[in-house]
């Protein structure tokens, strides 16, 4: 399957990823200030930017502010401990609701070198995989300052994983070509995932993080 990217001279949206014949803009959520809502996009708004753009390239036409509304709609707002940000079963339920397949795994239980080979195996399937990248794990880790969901869109015909990243404390360009054991480095050890989370809950970040294959 035919996987690009171009960079574009978009404040919002700087790259544009291209799977198949469907695209998505790469939004850094730390310049989504327009809309009643933006302060969450702007704080909490990783998972919300990783579900639209799976969405995206799964033919689904919806960005990060719609995707926040539509959790809101089916879920309710964030009470008492919750906070706005999406746990692993939250995104599978989102993109299953838009009709996008999505399942969610943890890592703790298999360990992190076979859950990188899992998310290996599905990017050469044609799958995209979103995952939680936690630096506390590893210093190297090149996809986050804290706790943070990105994509991995796909492994291209180098070997390298195109990863799209919505904070622009990481790239302002919204893309980063690594290599495959960069996810192994930033794969949240601890992560459970039960299917029993909407939004995430700080007290219960082990639970409300892990990975997600898309398609």
């Amino acid at each position: 399957m035919r996987v690009e990217y171009v960079l574009t001279e978009e404040h919002l949206a700087p790259a544009v990823i291209r799977v198949g014949d469907h695209e998505t803009p790469v939004w850094l959520q730390q310049r989504w200030t327009e809309g009643e809502f933006a302060t969450y996009i702007v704080h909490n708004g990783c998972g919300h930017c990783c579900a639209a753009m799976a969405a995206r390239l799964h033919g689904v036409d919806i960005d990060p502010y719609g995707e926040y509304e539509l959790c809101r709609t089916l879920w309710g707002a964030p009470t008492g401990d919750q906070g706005n940000w999406l746990s692993t079963a939250g995104i599978v339920k989102v993109l299953q609701h838009l009709h996008v397949p999505a399942k969610g795994f943890g890592v703790k239980d298999i360990g992190v070198r076979k859950a990188t080979e899992h998310i290996i195996a599905a990017l050469q399937e044609g799958k995209q995989v979103i995952f939680t990248s936690n630096p506390d794990d590893d210093p190297d880790n090149p996809f986050s300052t804290g706790y943070h969901w990105v994509m991995a869109v796909a492994q291209l015909e180098d070997g390298s994983i195109l990863i799209a990243n919505s904070s622009e404390k990481v790239t302002t360009q919204g893309v980063q070509l690594v290599k495959p054991e960069a996810i192994e480095r930033a794969l949240f050890r601890q992560a459970t995932a039960p299917d029993d989370m909407t939004w995430g809950e700080l007290q219960r970040i082990h639970e409300g993080s892990g990975y997600i294959l898309v398609g």
